[in-house]
């Protein structure tokens, strides 16, 4: 009888404190991850007591591929109907007002009506723990992705990805204009039975990546912070005859952010980052790469129904093929969207896009790839939780060789989401380097 009472008394309490956790105004300490923190719990689509809830149903690429293979396997295009149906959720609970468990799912079903190995499950999971304190801002956790993905623009075939990565981040705001990050990360990439002409992706591409990141932020203004990022990095191949791939990275960069108005649509938002990033071969034998890398992605809108957005990166790739090791891929992409109402939003993207390899062996002569892409849509808002998305994209594809025929691919469908997809925190640091 007193257990009962006791569990009756217990469960009284926890109402209560549900309840009352409801209205608590969960405070995110002083710093401006923190603040980011906070938008995102209080922006979640439901609420269970303490819990914030996001779930949605997202359709995406669902249409006709032209060639599901891109050429890679033969002149023959190989078309086909497809879409990838998933769930995703994420739960956020506060524990207290300086702690907040965030947890995710992604499960998905890539389909293909024809081409049936191409089918497949996908999932990503993710936890973090986050701590923002008074002027200290703190974040461990990790994640596990088995996914099967179109690999690269290198090898742009779908591939059977399995990436397991733990990490944490410390920043401390030294001044209200000032703050120092510090973050580090260990990845696991491994290709399974995947191959490509005969040869299995896991001697060529497992491998174990540890990242270390430090950068220092300064507020230049209310919309305006910019910062200095140093990183290393150091790559270990488990392949059995890629040993002499393993290598080391440097990177200095400076960059600035945009800081968007709340509730205000005019102005800029993203940022972009430029330096200099050196990757060192442990193998005496081979060429070191270094050059101009970087990352962008800038949005502004010009009036109120017009908007543009430039995105660009340029960093080393570690490469498929035996003889390159490495490859140095950029890309340039610019959009125009004009609103046309409340609910209608018709949008152009054109891309273009170049992969250079070391100049040794027969990567000298092929020169490396050279793409574009071409992409009309038309995004519509039919319900308040949900989005979809018409459109169309013309690819093309060559190597500047005779001997090497020219890839086009073309796409027809939609994407679509209804709910609330989740949110994540924007990422302190970029890599470059994968």
């Amino acid at each position: 009888m007193n257990g009962k009472r006791g569990l009756g008394i217990a469960g009284l309490t926890l109402a209560i404190w549900l309840v009352g956790a409801a209205g608590m105004a969960y405070g995110q300490g002083n710093t401006w991850p923190g603040g980011g923190l906070a938008q995102m719990v209080e922006g979640a689509g439901w609420r269970l007591g303490p819990l914030r809830i996001n779930g949605a149903f997202t359709l995406g690429n669902a249409g006709h591929d032209s060639d599901v293979y891109y050429q890679y396997l033969g002149n023959n295009p190989v078309p086909d109907w497809t879409f990838a149906a998933g769930v995703p959720a994420q739960v956020l609970l506060p524990l207290g007002k300086k702690v907040v468990l965030d947890l995710s799912d992604s499960p998905q079903y890539l389909f293909y009506l024809d081409t049936k190995n191409e089918r497949a499950w996908n999932n990503t999971v993710r936890g973090q723990v986050h701590f923002p304190l008074d002027r200290v801002y703190a974040q461990v956790g990790g994640g596990m992705a088995d996914v099967r993905r179109r690999l690269s623009l290198e090898l742009d075939i779908n591939v059977r990805e399995k990436r397991d990565d733990l990490g944490g981040l410390f920043l401390w705001q030294a001044s209200k204009a000032t703050s120092i990050a510090f973050f580090y990360e260990r990845a696991k990439y491994d290709y399974g039975d995947a191959e490509y002409l005969g040869t299995r992706l896991a001697e060529r591409l497992n491998r174990t990546v540890d990242l270390v990141d430090t950068i220092v932020y300064f507020q230049a203004g209310r919309r305006t912070r910019l910062y200095f990022d140093g990183q290393y990095g150091n790559y270990i191949f488990m392949g059995g005859t890629s040993e002499n791939r393993d290598a080391k990275s440097y990177g200095i960069f400076g960059g600035i952010e945009f800081i968007p108005l709340v509730g205000g649509r005019l102005g800029l938002r993203g940022g972009f980052k430029l330096g200099y990033m050196r990757l060192n071969l442990a193998n005496p034998g081979l060429m070191d790469g270094s050059g101009i890398a970087g990352e962008a992605d800038v949005s502004a809108h010009l009036t109120h129904r017009t908007s543009v957005q430039f995105v660009f990166s340029r960093g080393f790739q570690f490469s498929i093929y035996s003889g390159a090791t490495y490859y140095l891929s950029t890309l340039y992409r610019g959009g125009l969207s004009q609103s046309l109402s409340r609910r209608f939003i018709l949008s152009y993207d054109v891309q273009f896009g170049s992969s250079s390899y070391p100049a040794v062996g027969d990567f000298q002569s092929l020169g490396g790839d050279r793409y574009s892409a071409h992409t009309f849509s038309l995004i519509l808002r039919p319900a308040r939780y949900m989005s979809m998305t018409l459109f169309g994209t013309l690819g093309r594809r060559v190597r500047p060789s005779a001997d090497l025929t020219t890839r086009v691919r073309s796409f027809f469908g939609l994407s679509l989401t209804y709910g609330f997809p989740g949110n994540q925190m924007p990422s302190l640091i970029g890599e470059l380097a994968r």
